[in-house]
């Protein structure tokens, strides 16, 4: 930690601790103070699971609980932002063309990210599927392309832009772009489709890329 760091975790130690007088804060809520304010410090900041246990020398599930446990205490939960990180880090190392017995798996090592992906997959009637690494989440492709478009200013145009780009039978194309169906309805057309999974793998690198490039 830097000189300016100590001093600034420091007094914001000490504006929490004496928030409600004296003493008054309990032995739980002074380790997630703590963690919190350790984790905005350069020398915290940015680092894996592992490596926080490694410096703080506690395992790593209690490292995932004091992550989880202090956001949702100290910090602004913004889903749509959690979810476009998701999506960035998924675009930068290709992983979402990587398709497991049909799904796509996610790595999800931040207990924040995986609470908002699952609550974002209960709240369309979905589920992700678990692995034995609790870290990991096996997704459908078409569920991963609807939350894409879902966190897109303007994702009812992209949409339209790859199903004509990526489904060559022009019938098909028609259906599901039907001018009388919602965006929603649309989709389910598209998952009723029998489709190839290089074609799913193009309709979701077309949509990585949309994405990326959507002015935020």
């Amino acid at each position: 930690m830097t000189k300016t760091e100590q001093q600034h975790f420091t007094k914001q130690f000490l504006d929490l601790f004496l928030a409600n007088g004296f003493g008054s804060m309990s032995k739980r809520d002074t380790e997630l103070a703590v963690f919190h304010l350790l984790r905005n410090t350069s020398e915290y900041q940015g680092k894996s699971n592992y490596e926080l246990a490694k410096l703080l020398k506690i395992p790593e599930s209690r490292i995932k609980s004091l992550r989880l446990a202090s956001a949702l205490k100290y910090e602004t939960i913004n889903t749509k932002a959690i979810l476009g990180d998701i999506v960035m880090r998924l675009s930068a190392n290709d992983q979402y063309a990587n398709f497991d017995n049909g799904k796509v798996v996610i790595s999800l090592e931040d207990p924040i990210e995986k609470r908002e992906l699952v609550q974002y997959l209960k709240s369309k009637g979905y589920h992700a599927e678990y692995t034995l690494n609790a870290e990991l989440l096996k997704i459908a492709p078409m569920r991963l392309f609807e939350l894409i478009l879902d966190n897109m200013e303007h994702g009812e145009a992209v949409f339209e832009r790859l199903v004509r780009n990526n489904i060559d039978d022009n019938k098909a194309s028609e259906r599901i772009l039907d001018g009388a169906l919602t965006i929603s309805q649309k989709l389910a057309r598209l998952r009723d489709e029998v489709l190839q999974p290089s074609i799913l793998a193009s309709l979701l690198g077309g949509v990585m890329g949309a994405f990326v490039a959507d002015p935020k």
